[in-house]
């Protein structure tokens, strides 16, 4: 019966063969990575009188382990532990380029994973243990989490099977998150639109004092003033765009003439360095885009450029100090608006719900919405054999008829 061949990445017994007194080689067989067995033969270094032939043998152990090595494979073995594999996995996420805010989301459910099975080896998870430990996570910390967390572990695991590490991805057989009744999504009407555009501006309803503030109320038009949020809440209905996007946009993205806007970067938190403008060119998910503008929009813009201070980027929706702006921020402010307004489910996204609504209910294409909010698919036909991302001045004047309802 034939000799087994050796395993790939290994080597058979090394021998030493003296080649004349204090010089040595040392010699074995290995099996490369293309499964091919080839001999490997080192001597012994020059000027190092070798007694027993041992120095020729540490330069071929030497070789052997760089010339089986598999990059990245020696973080990752079935003696890993799942925080390691974290660790490993998270190097590879930043060398894929993958968007600030999913690193930041990633890194807020990796601590789930570190405290619920950190220490496990991959030759100790099973998907028993590890569906246990979804529903734990389920439980303390909702579905949102577990469906993240499950995301996360599937990755990871992933690279795993791709090292060798484990056999299968044990995450694809533990069941997902509890299906749940979903509210049903709400949009704004154009009666609801027009008058919110207005009320930003005119409305004298008080807001809703901060605790403990000694200073006097403001009315919602003043406070809108001076929150600085009347004008990017009037982009918002014009766009339908999403809150990176918008507090992205800068001057040089708008086009008075052709009354558009070019849509080249979004702003998000980054861990140790703040807020950051991504550019397409950084950001893959970054689709650039060109939006067509109705009038309402391109006078707020106008009267706006000419009170426009210096700001970072040149982004037209800047912090008070002129920095870049907070999307938690602007969401904290607008909290205390719409809650005096009575529209306290209008968050950013109704305005993208809004917008489609809008257009839905004017007959547009699918398609025609889907470029309008950046959506990557709509059907297989659509993404594959019609052209995208045309700009439509025709989604302007919608808009612009919805919009001048009340103004």
């Amino acid at each position: 019966m034939a000799r087994p061949p050796l395993l790939i990445g290994t080597w058979g017994n090394i021998k030493r063969h003296q080649v004349e007194p204090g010089r040595w080689y040392a010699n074995c067989r290995v099996r490369d990575h293309d499964g091919v067995t080839r001999q490997a033969r080192r001597y012994s270094p020059a000027g190092v009188y070798d007694k027993v032939g041992a120095a020729a043998e540490r330069e071929l152990t030497k070789h052997l382990a760089t010339r089986t090595h598999i990059e990245g494979s020696d973080a990752i073995t079935t003696d890993t532990s799942v925080l390691e594999l974290w660790t490993a996995y998270r190097v590879e996420l930043v060398a894929d380029k993958k968007a600030h805010r999913t690193l930041t989301r990633y890194d807020e459910v990796a601590k789930f994973i570190e405290n619920g099975l950190g220490g496990v080896r991959l030759r100790e998870l099973t998907t028993q243990r590890l569906e246990a430990f979804l529903r734990t996570v389920e439980v303390k910390n909702g579905p949102g989490n577990l469906k993240t967390t499950r995301t996360v572990l599937s990755g990871m695991l992933g690279m795993a099977v791709r090292f060798g590490a484990m056999k299968s991805n044990l995450v694809r057989d533990t069941k997902g998150a509890k299906s749940t009744t979903k509210k049903t999504p709400r949009s704004l009407t154009p009666e609801q639109l027009s008058k919110l555009l207005v009320d930003v501006r005119k409305s004298k309803l008080e807001c809703p004092p901060l605790q403990g503030s000694k200073y006097s109320v403001p009315t919602v038009a003043d406070y809108c003033r001076r929150a600085d949020l009347a004008d990017p809440i009037t982009m918002f209905t014009a766009t339908g765009v999403r809150m990176s996007e918008l507090l992205g946009i800068a001057w040089p993205d708008i086009d008075f003439k052709a009354k558009t806007v070019a849509l080249t970067g979004k702003v998000s938190r980054v861990p140790g360095k703040g807020m950051v403008r991504t550019t397409a060119e950084l950001d893959p998910k970054n689709r650039h885009r060109v939006l067509a503008l109705p009038d309402y929009a391109i006078s707020m813009l106008r009267t706006r450029k000419l009170a426009a201070g210096p700001s970072e980027n040149d982004v037209v929706f800047p912090s008070a100090k002129g920095t870049l702006r907070d999307p938690d921020a602007f969401n904290q402010q607008w909290r205390r608006v719409r809650k005096v307004l009575e529209l306290d489910w209008v968050t950013g996204h109704t305005f993208r719900r809004t917008v489609a609504t809008i257009l839905d209910d004017a007959k547009l294409t699918a398609r025609a919405t889907a470029d309008q909010l950046g959506h990557a698919k709509v059907s297989m036909t659509q993404d594959k054999y019609m052209s995208r991302g045309t700009i439509r001045h025709e989604v302007a004047e919608i808009l612009e008829s919805a919009a001048a309802q009340g103004l």
